[in-house]
This record gives C-alpha cells, sequence and structure tokens, in this order.
C-alpha cells in the first residue's frame, strides 16, 4: 500500500469516528449518551461537564493534521510520519469507535478494556513521532500529545465508574481515600511516562482534566483534602509540562541529535 493510500484511508478513519463519537454524544447510540452513562455512574474523579469541551480542539487538531499529511505527504517528515503511525493510527480509531459503543450500552467493563487499548496505541504513535522528530515540527506532536493526554485520566475514569457500576466496596476503605490514592497515582504515572514520551503537550489535558475535577469537587461540596489534591496536581502537571519545554529547548520534542 502506498503512502497517498495510507494517507487518504487516515481521513477516512478519522471521519468514520468522528460520525461513531456524534451519534454517541448525542445519544443514538442506545438512547444513552457519555454524559448520561457518567452521570448514572458518577464517581468522585469524574471532572465537571465543561472538561470535555477538549475533545473539540483535540478533533479539530486531529482533523488538520490528517490533511496536513495528504497535501505534503511528499514532504519527507510527513512522508515518514504517515508510514509510520498510520497502522496504528486505524488501530486507535478501532479502539474509540468500539468504546463509545460499548460504554452507551452500559458495557463498562469491556469499555475499559477498549479504552486502554486507545491509549497504549496513542502512547506508541507519540513515541514513533518521537523518533521520527524534525526540529521545529509542532502540528503532529500536539494533537497526538493532547490526545494521548486526555486519554489517560480518560482511562482512570473510565475504570472508576466500572467500580461503581459493579459496586466495588474497596476493601472497607472509604471512597475519599481510595480518590486521593487514585489522584496522586496518577501524577506520579504521569510524570514517569512524560520522562519517556518527552512531549510537553502531555501532561497539559491531564492538568485540565484536575482542575475540572477540583471545580467539580467544589461544585457538590465534596471533601476539601480531595480538591486541594486535584489543585496541586493541576500545578504539578502544568508545571512538568514547562519544565518538559524548556528542557526541549522551547518545542515539544528534543530536538534531534545530528552526527
Amino acid at each position: 500500500m502506498n503512502t497517498k493510500t495510507k494517507a487518504w484511508i487516515n481521513l477516512v478513519v478519522l471521519v468514520a469516528t468522528l460520525i461513531v463519537n456524534g451519534l454517541g454524544g448525542t445519544g443514538l447510540i442506545n438512547n444513552s449518551s457519555q454524559s448520561d452513562v457518567s452521570r448514572e455512574y458518577q464517581t468522585l474523579i469524574t471532572p465537571a461537564g465543561f472538561a470535555f469541551s477538549i475533545w473539540s480542539l483535540i478533533y479539530g487538531l486531529l482533523f488538520f493534521a490528517v490533511v496536513v499529511m495528504i497535501v505534503k505527504r511528499n514532504d519527507p517528515y510527513y512522508n515518514r510520519a504517515i508510514e509510520s503511525i498510520s497502522p496504528l493510527f486505524w488501530l486507535s480509531s478501532a479502539f474509540n469507535m468500539g468504546w463509545i459503543v460499548t460504554f452507551s450500552y452500559y458495557q463498562i467493563g469491556i469499555s475499559a478494556i477498549l479504552i486502554f487499548g486507545y491509549l497504549f496505541s496513542l502512547t506508541f504513535i507519540v513515541k514513533k513521532l518521537l523518533n521520527i522528530h524534525e526540529n521545529k515540527r509542532w502540528l503532529l506532536p500536539l494533537a497526538f500529545g493532547l490526545n494521548t493526554g486526555w486519554l489517560f485520566i480518560a482511562s482512570v475514569v473510565n475504570v472508576s465508574t466500572y467500580l461503581v457500576q459493579i459496586e466495588w466496596d474497596g476493601f472497607g476503605i472509604s471512597d475519599v481515600t481510595w480518590t486521593a490514592i487514585m489522584l496522586v497515582v496518577s501524577v506520579v504515572l504521569v510524570l514517569l511516562v512524560l520522562l519517556n514520551l518527552k512531549n510537553a503537550a502531555f501532561p497539559l489535558p491531564i492538568a485540565w482534566a484536575y482542575f475540572a475535577i477540583n471545580r467539580e469537587l467544589a461544585s457538590i461540596d465534596e471533601s476539601f483534602l480531595l480538591q486541594m489534591i486535584a489543585l496541586g496536581g493541576m500545578v504539578v502537571l502544568t508545571a512538568a509540562a514547562v519544565w518538559i519545554f524548556q528542557q526541549n529547548k522551547t518545542a515539544l520534542y528534543p530536538e534531534r541529535q545530528t552526527v
């Protein structure tokens, strides 16, 4: 399969994904939108509704990136990108659509498996983009870095939603304690992954989610401790993004070393 065909398939797959997401978001799949399901199994780690507006930014950037890859497919960088990430992009889109359908049908356990598949495929894309990176390139690192970061926190929320659905008792430990543990552990994991991916955009959607978690907890007058942990997580993640950006010499990825 040649590069041009792969580039056009990327666009077709993305459009199909957007359609399925639109159907799911409007409740046309099983008469239940993702927000409906989330509200039914609300958790202390569920962000405020405004946080999900980030999908518009992510999908807008992805659409722009896919179109640019078609137009500039003969550019050496974009040619390498198409060849390197296309199969993973198709796989991530398949996981994305599968997640929408299963979550809408309240198959939250299955949806958790699919969302982890979605997350891991995106993570491999970000890693491959690091390996082929050229200095001053920003579009693909930004689009896929933001997508991967948001999927990280979405995966955590998905697992929490599943635990609520199955009425897990948390080994007798309170919901507040478990939520505090999850918030702290998630920040530590993000920092470890960030050191490997070196993508300065990756922590930003997670910081945004932590801010939205803080706002949601405040709106329902929930544990002040959790509110502060969420706010602290936002600060740490934002600082980590800035630090990596500076380490990369004010770029989303580090400069490639020439031999």
